[in-house]
């Protein structure tokens, strides 16, 4: 009996062994096999170099310079990082106290990735003490690249910056987190992506010390360079004028068909402080500052466009078939409504004005008898069609979109009815009104042309051109009325009387354009002579306008420029816009033709 209790369990014994045996070669070959091959087989990541931009020319406005990183390994004890440090810093000075905060706070229990300690390191300064640091088993060495924006200040605003990838970036692109950098303002938030590219691939065989023994395939990292429209000595040039003269505020030039040459905002800010993270003082250095270096200005600042709308304004009335354009209307200094005196910015009045005088004058009152006329949702419809109150849909991101007002935005927004004497204001484009320079810019290239363009920051994407767009925002009738609003705008600049012709009549060919000064502090009724723009105090002075087209006879190019606190367009901004348009000649944007000179 014992003897067969006895083969009973050595049988039973067996069998379990060959049960399980059966288990790992066959049934379970697969997910040993996979677990075995995890074991050795490795996937490493390749950072791709972000994708250079250039401007019109090639010249290289963000590109990539070669650095180093110190890297740790997490959970190191304090003795053996104390020791480590001191071995770097023997060769290769470090802040001991700085790069052990930076340890501390990046290594935790759930961190397993190696902690960068020092970053962007210059080549010529570890490539002769590189062989020695590589050696200790505590540190790596990785090579990386600084973002280089040569242009500084110049070219913030268009170009941005780059800087670490949140847990919010990650999120929405997870490559992210080996590629450590994205676009985080301007033409590198834009385009991120493209800029960005993809991350190659490398697969390898590793051994139990985790060194690579053999490399079984790999992919390429890529990214890709962009060009823009934009010319950088032309920007350069710009911006240098308003800085001499400290003129705050924006100036854009921009082709007819919507390519954006330059586009200036001063005062502004260094795009390389972000790159390796902007200090606490520096940063509030720049949000504290009254001019709000920080904001572009052309796409996102918010001002009255004053008598910049009155072009358009008046192709409205003119095509609604209730004006007259060759009609003098009686314009005396003042006109009443309820309780409150609208008056003209001339004392006096200006007597009998047509339409091409109240665009060479910038007549208020004649605008004001348009403004009745029509009525705001009348108004707010046309002028939205051509390019006011809406976003210019530019390739640049954080744009604002103004406003437009009418009866039911005001209801909306304050609960409010709509009074006679706010269309009277939205008239001469100032009360609710708000604009932003690219608006301007884009409904003065309407005005040239008949077309609404699209403006546009980039040309090409790698190899690849992307073309202009223009919209035909128009009606029949409007378009037949147009050369009428040219007149008058050609008058501004090149007509006794024109209210910015003392800078602009002495160029070698035709200009056309609008001036305009948009207050930005209310005169009190009672006020019977007005200040001078200089005897007030900068901050009550009005924004100065003044927007042009050239050639007259032909179309090429919009200059628009806003002056914060200027005063009167024609002055503050004519002599700028002037040396603009000699730098155009000077640079070959446009040619003197005989059809476009000055006979």
């Amino acid at each position: 009996m014992r003897l067969k209790i006895i083969l009973y369990l050595i049988f039973t014994f067996y069998l379990v062994i060959l049960v399980r045996v059966y288990q790992l070669a066959i049934k379970e070959h697969k997910h040993y096999s996979s677990l075995a091959l995890n074991n050795t087989h490795k996937v490493l990541y390749i950072k791709p170099k972000r994708g250079i931009i250039y401007d019109a020319h090639n010249v290289p406005i963000a590109y990539n310079e070669l650095r180093f990183s110190i890297l740790l390994k997490p959970h190191l004890t304090t003795p053996t990082l104390q020791k480590t440090l001191q071995f770097i810093n023997t060769y290769l000075p470090i802040d001991i106290q700085k790069v052990t905060k930076i340890y501390r706070r990046n290594n935790s229990f759930y961190n397993h990735d190696d902690i960068p300690i020092v970053e962007y390191i210059k080549y010529q300064d570890i490539i002769n003490v590189m062989p020695i640091l590589i050696h200790n088993p505590n540190l790596t060495i990785e090579s990386d690249y600084l973002r280089i924006y040569p242009f500084k200040e110049v070219l913030s605003h268009i170009v941005g910056y780059v800087g670490k990838a949140n847990k919010s970036d990650v999120a929405k692109n997870p490559e992210l987190k080996y590629i450590k950098l994205t676009g985080k303002n301007g033409i590198e938030k834009q385009y991120n992506k493209i800029l960005t590219g993809t991350l190659g691939k490398k697969n390898v065989i590793v051994n139990a010390k985790n060194k690579i023994i053999k490399e079984l395939n790999s992919t390429k990292a890529l990214s890709t360079n962009i060009q823009l429209h934009i010319d950088s000595t032309l920007q350069k040039f710009i911006y240098n004028l308003l800085k001499k003269q400290d003129k705050k505020g924006s100036i854009i030039v921009m082709k007819t068909t919507g390519e954006v040459i330059a586009m200036v905002n001063y005062p502004s800010y260094d795009d390389n402080l972000f790159v390796r993270g902007i200090s606490t003082k520096e940063w509030r250095k720049l949000i504290h500052n009254n001019f709000n270096p920080f904001l572009n200005k052309a796409i996102a600042g918010l001002y009255p466009p004053g008598s910049t709308i009155k072009p358009s304004l008046g192709l409205v009335a003119i095509a609604s078939g209730k004006l007259n354009p060759y009609q003098k209307i009686y314009c005396p200094e003042e006109i009443e409504i309820g309780h409150r005196k609208f008056r003209d910015w001339k004392e006096g009045g200006h007597g009998y004005v047509d339409i091409f005088k109240a665009i060479k004058r910038s007549v208020d009152v004649y605008y004001y008898k348009i403004g009745l006329l029509l009525g705001i949702d009348y108004i707010a419809a046309n002028l939205k069609k051509m390019g006011f109150g809406k976003k210019t849909q530019i390739d640049l991101p954080n744009e604002r979109s103004g406003i437009m007002p009418n009866k039911m935005w005001k209801k909306r927004r304050y609960h409010q009815s709509w009074y006679m004497g706010e269309t009277v204001n939205a008239s001469i484009g100032q009360g609710y009104v708000l604009v932003t320079p690219i608006q301007i810019a884009v409904n003065t290239a309407l005005m040239a042309t008949g077309k609404l363009p699209i403006p546009q920051i980039i040309r090409k994407i790698g190899d690849k051109y992307i073309p202009t767009r223009q919209k035909d925002v128009l009606t029949a009738t409007q378009k037949k009325f147009l050369p009428l609003i040219q007149r008058g705008m050609w008058q501004v600049c090149n007509s006794i009387g024109g209210t910015a012709t003392r800078h602009l009549a002495k160029l070698p060919f035709f200009i056309a354009g609008k001036t305009g000064t948009a207050q930005v502090h209310s005169i009190p009724q009672d006020v019977k002579k007005r200040k001078r723009e200089d005897e007030l105090a900068y901050w009550k002075r009005s924004h100065a306008w003044l927007t042009t087209y050239a050639p007259f006879h032909n179309p090429q190019f919009v200059v628009t420029a806003l002056i914060e606190h200027g005063g009167h367009g024609g002055e503050a901004a004519g002599g700028v816009i002037s040396q603009i348009y000699r730098k155009l000649i000077q640079m070959h944007y446009i040619q003197l033709k005989k059809h476009h000179k000055k006979r």
